[in-house]
């Protein structure tokens, strides 16, 4: 489906396979990242209402993963695999940045001004909302978060069935 072989100079791209891709860790390849991955769900016959929710949450692991993970530093990289099994999609997404848990959860206070709010964990509390589930491991220096997104609001729907999924 998306075969780059080397770095694509457009993009900063790294590598790029049918259901892999490898990138800098830099805000500016998040918009590329998402949509490769979201037309990938697109494809797997993921539905409208729910491809918005699995993009947002992509880019918010990632923005976390180029901004504390590796505090901004250029040099670093974000592998994303995925697939589908049955009604679900899963995005697997690995760096070797600072460790952080982005599944916990986190408690936004919603009744202050938002321009008097503590800066932090309303991205993760979303991702909390939009996804189906999360999990998160670190091993060998390498930080591993896996994001699950049902391919339908309702998994007995057509959409869902086998042959989209395959």
């Amino acid at each position: 489906m998306y075969e780059f072989g080397g770095e694509d100079s457009r993009s900063g791209m790294k590598k790029s396979t049918s259901n892999e891709v490898v990138c800098r860790a830099c805000l500016d390849d998040l918009p590329e990242i998402c949509r490769i991955v979201t037309d990938a769900a697109r494809h797997c016959g993921m539905e409208d209402g729910n491809l918005w929710k699995l993009e947002t949450s992509i880019d918010e692991a990632c923005t976390n993963i180029a901004c504390y993970g590796y505090r901004g530093n250029p040099n670093g990289t974000i592998t994303i695999r995925w697939e589908c099994r049955g009604d679900n999609f899963l995005v697997t997404i690995e760096d070797n940045g600072m460790p952080f848990d982005q599944t916990q959860p986190t408690h936004p206070d919603f009744t202050t001004n938002i321009c008097q709010r503590k800066v932090g964990g309303l991205g993760r509390y979303i991702m909390r909302q939009f996804l189906d589930g999360m999990d998160y491991r670190r091993k060998n220096n390498t930080n591993t978060l896996i994001l699950v997104k049902k391919l339908c609001k309702n998994s007995r729907t057509p959409c869902c069935s086998d042959s989209k999924a395959s």
